[in-house]
């Protein structure tokens, strides 16, 4: 079954170049918690709002990884046909001539299942025996196969807000839920925005055939006093159209932020689905973010927030923050 849709992408090693902008003290750290992971073989969960660059973080793991050889398949659960799902993930043998699925295809390499969430419950079942042991039946088959495969899955939201939907099995959460990693959104880390804008603008321009052309501090300040709900990905497209619209090839238009989404209607956004308790603890999990920076020690920390070592301890590991 594997390549009869769009949803998935087989990169090989060859055109695995991944390059990522980190000057911040929040990226610089993710960065290594991901070169830590990339070591490991066991399923990665990478959490991010829209625009952060999760599957450009998949790649940097596959790229970092003992498996860089390998085949590394990027696949789009919300593009998977519900009616052939099954067999795209494991192959299928109903019509006398066998195919091999993605897994399977893979075998040695690295899967990266985008937006996990999309994947029907009973699917969900499959997916979770598979990371158990490896095994699995191709559609129609009784018999037995195995592939040896790192998996490494995404998704917008926490996860724990779609097993409280009901979208998620609770039990494939807590296999995912161990190596994780958040990516924090543009707003939290707008100290990387005229680095990106340095790596972006020539990579346009080169593509546009063009200058690089000139930009200012009020170009920049503009950019960082902007909330970026679409994140790096809607940074990356006002560039290209602020290139595109240019008046002259020298100086680069001040954006026009005057049509964006408003505060409360980029709240209302932001939080949309999550319960009260769920909105507290993505900004807790916000805040202790920046202090750790900053006092990068539990015992440092819990003086200066003035609670107990025990307290702060229990959360940074629910947050997955520190070492």
């Amino acid at each position: 079954m594997l390549n009869k849709n769009n949803q998935q992408s087989v990169l090989p090693p060859a055109e695995i170049l991944v390059e990522v902008v980190a000057e911040s003290v929040e990226m610089q750290q993710l960065l290594r918690q991901l070169n830590q992971f990339s070591r490991s073989d066991a399923p990665l969960l990478i959490q991010g709002e829209t625009g952060t660059g999760k599957d450009l973080l998949a790649k940097l793991c596959y790229q970092w990884s003992k498996r860089h050889a390998e085949k590394f398949i990027a696949v789009n659960c919300a593009g998977l046909p519900p009616e052939a799902a099954e067999q795209e993930m494991f192959g299928d043998s109903t019509h006398g001539n066998s195919s091999c699925g993605f897994f399977e295809y893979a075998n040695n390499g690295t899967v990266l299942l985008d937006s996990i969430n999309e994947l029907s419950l009973s699917l969900q079942a499959k997916l979770l025996r598979f990371l158990n042991d490896g095994s699995y039946r191709r559609v129609g088959e009784e018999q037995e196969h195995s592939a040896d495969v790192r998996v490494i899955c995404t998704s917008q939201k926490p996860l724990a807000y779609y097993v409280e939907k009901g979208e998620l099995r609770e039990d494939l959460y807590h296999r995912l839920n161990v190596l994780s990693l958040n990516i924090p959104p543009l707003r939290q880390h707008k100290q990387d925005i005229p680095h990106l804008v340095a790596f972006f603008l020539p990579k346009i321009c080169q593509q546009l055939q063009i200058a690089v052309p000139n930009y200012d501090n009020r170009y920049l300040d503009s950019l960082t006093a902007y909330h970026w709900p679409g994140n790096i990905r809607e940074l990356y497209n006002l560039l290209y159209r602020s290139v595109v619209s240019m008046e002259t090839e020298q100086q680069l238009p001040l954006p026009d932020f005057s049509g964006k989404v408003n505060s409360a209607e980029w709240v209302l956004s932001e939080y949309e689905g999550l319960s009260l308790e769920q909105i507290i603890n993505q900004f807790e999990s916000g805040i202790l973010k920046q202090f750790y920076n900053v006092y990068p020690s539990t015992r440092k920390l819990a003086n200066r927030l003035g609670i107990s070592h025990t307290t702060i301890a229990n959360k940074l590991k629910q947050y997955g923050i520190g070492k």
